[in-house]
């Protein structure tokens, strides 16, 4: 039997250097030693820096060396960083595509467990005029609320939209129930001639884009058919009754 002890697995140049600004934050409220440690104990039972900051305050203080304080600093650091990353979001002034999109949508979804839904409203020149949460649900689903959006895009007078929520599970893939909330809010948007340009699902650094998949311009001809179809029909039924007011 080979009695040797294993070497752990050495560190990545990356980790190490998530493995210091970690220890480094973490001695703004203890001594340098225990910071270390609390360093190791943290990464060991969480097994990254999205697994510490996403904890609920409750889950950190279950670490040894880890009080209330310090959980509380933990979950203030990540709100800074949100913070932070929505005020550099809104330098791009103009939204262009999906991609220039997540890039705005991407901090509202930092850090969050439960299912939540953010609009952005672009005016005539693309330019973002609200970017905010909109409605908050629970692990695995949120609700949509219509009314709540055309009152938005009428109030701020856009004529785009884009919409995103996030999957906690870490499938950025859509549910039936994504899929039916995508119809219904583009039939409601084309109410009013606003166009929905893309429904984006966050599911941790990936994500899935309903314009991109095809899903949207399949739905956008379906309503330009339906249009049609009824467009044909009320054609269909003047002529008829014209008919028939002819032959009286």
């Amino acid at each position: 039997m080979n009695t040797k002890r294993q070497n752990p697995p050495k560190e990545s140049p990356e980790e190490l250097e998530r493995r210091r600004v970690l220890q480094e934050t973490l001695s703004c409220l203890m001594a340098e030693e225990e910071a270390e440690r609390v360093c190791s104990r943290l990464l060991k039972s969480f097994g990254s820096f999205d697994g510490i900051f996403c904890a609920p305050e409750e889950v950190l203080r279950g670490t040894p060396g880890i009080g209330e304080k310090t959980a509380h600093f933990l979950r203030l650091v990540t709100q800074l960083s949100q913070t932070y990353l929505e005020e550099r979001s809104w330098n791009l002034l103009r939204i262009y595509d999906t991609a220039s999109a997540v890039e705005m949508f991407r901090p509202k979804f930092l850090g969050r467990k439960t299912e939540a839904v953010c609009l952005m409203l672009l005016d005539g020149r693309g330019r973002m005029v609200y970017n905010n949460i909109i409605c908050e649900g629970s692990i695995s689903e949120v609700p949509l609320y219509l009314r709540q959006v055309l009152q938005l895009c009428m109030e701020y007078q856009v004529e785009e939209v884009f919409l995103a929520h996030n999957h906690p599970s870490g499938v950025a893939f859509p549910s039936q129930n994504d899929l039916l909330m995508t119809d219904r809010l583009m039939v409601a948007l084309d109410s009013i001639n606003v166009v929905l340009c893309d429904h984006i699902i966050f599911a941790d650094e990936s994500y899935y884009s309903f314009q991109s998949s095809g899903v949207l311009t399949r739905q956008e001809d379906i309503m330009r058919q339906a249009q049609l179809d009824e467009t044909e029909s009320v054609r269909r039924l003047e002529t008829r009754l014209r008919g028939q007011h002819g032959e009286n």
